[in-house]
């Protein structure tokens, strides 16, 4: 099933069997994610401890994209809304699960922090950040990661994700950056961050 899955999802399977005690996924969980893809492994990943009331998922789409919702199995309970629809819902969800690419950093430092916000205190966070590398693409186009566009456009002030979620106002103390790599025989590399909102009432 590894090599058939999207690196991303693939990582994300991992770090949920890894860190499940940490994470703590329950059918009372609420989840934000980024795409239906991590929508679908997370399906995948808590059928054991799935109800007919949850854990639930909500996919936060942006700009005119489809999202293929006929990747999750039936019986999930899962919607998919517009991100700018979701300001009601701040302080709302257990846990957020993005995964990045080679966005302009400016537009993942605005989603991390709407993630922080959406999410609950004590609330985790999982960022899968897929490892390019610059260099040139297949296309013959000049690519850059997103970690050298971090330090390009801050000018090296800020040089990793884990740099971006302090931005973000994840606590330093609740973070934790590793790096994995997916299965099969071609197996992609990637940062994943483990964060955690910080509770002011128990700080």
């Amino acid at each position: 099933m590894a090599d058939s899955i999207l690196p991303a999802s693939d990582i994300l399977r991992q770090v949920l069997e890894e860190y499940s005690s940490r994470i703590s996924i329950d059918s009372g969980s609420k989840l934000l994610v980024s795409d239906i893809d991590i929508a679908a492994q997370i399906a995948e990943s808590t059928k054991d401890i799935r109800t007919p009331y949850g854990p639930t998922i909500t996919v936060a789409t942006r700009g005119s994209g489809t999202q293929d919702a006929s990747k999750i199995p039936s019986g999930v309970q899962v919607s998919l809304e517009p991100l700018e629809s979701l300001t009601p819902k701040m302080d709302h969800f257990t846990h957020a699960v993005f995964a990045v690419n080679s966005e302009d950093p400016k537009v993942v430092l605005e989603g991390l922090r709407w993630m922080r916000h959406a999410l609950r205190p004590k609330g985790i966070a999982i960022v899968i950040s897929l490892k390019q590398g610059s260099g040139e693409g297949k296309d013959g186009q000049f690519m850059l990661d997103l970690e050298d566009k971090i330090k390009y456009q801050s000018r090296g002030k800020v040089s990793t994700l884990t740099d971006v979620l302090e931005i973000a106002k994840f606590e330093r103390g609740k973070i934790r950056a590793m790096e994995m790599r997916s299965s099969g025989p071609e197996g992609v590399e990637a940062q994943v961050v483990l964060a955690m909102k910080w509770d002011q009432l128990t700080a």
